[in-house]
């Protein structure tokens, strides 16, 4: 049965339902908290404080997780988890409905009710502000929610959904009544949530929390202190000094450090690293060897990514052709990396008319990934070898975010991952490298137009199928130079207990101290 709702696309009038055992694993701590507090180092806070509708990754995810609750959650292998939610279903090709957990309180005293969750979906897809933000982006086929009872939601989409239940699961359930008394501004400074914590205070550098003890998901310890330390090394004396307990963005650089009473773990990122390759923009072509197929599969020949993996990523990375990684959906198992044969990138150049190779540049962001910066530095001496000249910009993350939603890119290339969090579904990140973009950089419209089949297709063996069929043609005509499927490292004290990384998503509810 869990397999099945992992995989949860359902046919019209079909059903994706958890029951029994599988929902009440995943309540959290005893109603009582313990004495102690949690402290977590992480790179930067939500840089919307309490607004949940800005940010469905890191860093924000490591302070909502504790908050707020989503409808449903989706685990590192990609299967759909009761949450808020207990089980759902589709009624029709646009309708779904989710039946929320009994019992549910904010910590403000608000009861969690159908008529409350559908006024936080309206509240996302009508309020000016809301509708801006990256959830409401990301949700963007909801057209509407209303209460078909106490405790049954009925979302409807504007166009089929079969992977709705995984997308719900970005949209965290703020305090209905509050979200409406004050808006975005109002849950951004003053969060109110489900979740196993409450913010108490909320400063520049630390936000400190205390136990919400009603919570459906209660704490074990009874405060939470998330602390910003953007300077790697920093986070790792605090850890190394018991100033914190947990510390996010270890960079592999540091796990030998990581010895007896502190220890790293590394996991899979479920997101690919790659470079984007710019052919156009919006309607127009840009003038760029990129434009030529050939040169786009030379530069993916001419880098050695099995030596990116062993030399700067621990030999954990895996070097990859596609984008979705192998729990994602949408993941082709027969699409392998392009072989490192700088021969062959050197004849594809010449047959582009380019036997000198040429020159080119791209915008990136350090601090993303473990060992990013040595990645790109690799890969830059990898293209020298064929004769192609990579000239690096490297830019802080907003700044790149204003260039990647305006697409005001004046580089050939840029650095984005495929990332496929926290829904486990590649058609987001594969959706970012088409025409189906609104501002698109990249357009192979037969690619494009099959891609758009398969997102609206009901039937998920259908829709998976066409999926694979899609990566490969992406492979083939590549919209990027795709380098590696990346990894997450999180440095933790051997004193604390059930800390782990699952999808970014810390269960703090089930965290304690020795």
């Amino acid at each position: 049965m869990e397999g099945l709702v992992g995989r949860s696309i359902a046919v019209r009038g079909g059903m994706a339902l958890v029951l029994g055992m599988a929902a009440l694993s995943a309540c959290g701590g005893s109603g009582t908290a313990g004495a102690q507090t949690l402290k977590i180092g992480v790179d930067s806070l939500p840089a919307s404080q309490g607004n949940p509708f800005n940010s469905a990754v890191s860093p924000g995810i490591y302070t909502y997780a504790a908050i707020y609750d989503p409808l449903t959650f989706v685990d590192d292998t990609g299967q759909v988890k009761p949450w808020l939610a207990t089980e759902w279903k589709n009624t029709s090709d646009t309708t779904w409905t989710f039946t929320l957990r009994d019992g549910v309180e904010f910590s403000n005293g608000e009861k969690l009710t159908a008529q409350g969750v559908a006024d936080v979906v309206n509240f996302l897809k009508q309020n000016p502000e809301a509708k801006r933000s990256v959830v409401s982006n990301d949700l963007a086929t909801v057209k509407s929610a209303k209460a078909a009872d106490a405790k049954t939601v009925e979302i409807t989409t504007a166009v089929p959904d079969p992977v709705l239940p995984n997308k719900v699961t970005e949209l965290m359930i703020p305090a209905p009544k509050a979200l409406a008394a004050g808006g975005v501004k109002g849950i951004a400074a003053k969060p109110v949530g489900t979740g196993p914590f409450q913010v108490k205070n909320w400063g520049g550098n630390k936000i400190t929390l205390t136990a919400f003890e009603k919570s459906w998901r209660a704490p074990k310890e009874a405060g939470l202190e998330i602390q910003a330390m953007q300077d790697p090394a920093s986070r790792l004396q605090a850890l190394q000094s018991g100033q914190v307990d947990l510390i996010t963005g270890v960079s592999p650089d540091q796990v030998d450090q990581m010895k007896g009473s502190i220890q790293a773990e590394v996991n899979p990122g479920n997101q690919v690293m790659s470079l984007a390759f710019r052919t156009v923009k919006g309607k127009d072509p840009v003038d760029s060897p990129l434009t030529d197929k050939k040169v786009r599969q030379a530069l993916n020949y001419a880098v050695n990514k099995q030596a990116i993996t062993d030399n700067l990523l621990l030999g954990k990375a895996k070097p990859v052709g596609q984008g979705p990684t192998e729990k994602v959906r949408g993941h082709n198992p027969d699409v392998q990396a392009y072989p490192h044969d700088p021969a062959k990138a050197k004849a594809l150049l010449t047959e582009a008319g380019h036997p000198k190779g040429f020159a080119m540049s791209a915008d990136v962001v350090v601090g993303a990934f473990p060992g990013d910066a040595d990645i790109y530095q690799s890969v830059k001496q990898d293209l020298a070898k064929v004769g192609v000249n990579l000239t690096l910009n490297q830019m802080t993350f907003p700044t790149w975010l204003q260039n990647y939603t305006g697409n005001t890119w004046k580089t050939q290339a840029f650095g984005l991952s495929w990332n496929a969090l926290p829904t486990m579904d590649a058609g987001r990140a594969m959706t970012n490298f088409t025409c189906l973009r609104p501002s698109t950089f990249f357009c192979d419209k037969p690619t494009a137009d099959h891609l758009s089949a398969a997102l609206t297709d009901m039937d998920g063996q259908k829709r998976d199928e066409q999926l694979r069929k899609v990566v490969a043609e992406m492979h083939d005509n590549p919209p990027a130079l795709f380098l590696v499927h990346q990894i997450t490292i999180v440095g933790k004290s051997s004193s604390l207990e059930g800390a782990k990384d699952n999808n970014r998503f810390f269960r703090y509810d089930q965290m304690a101290k020795k």
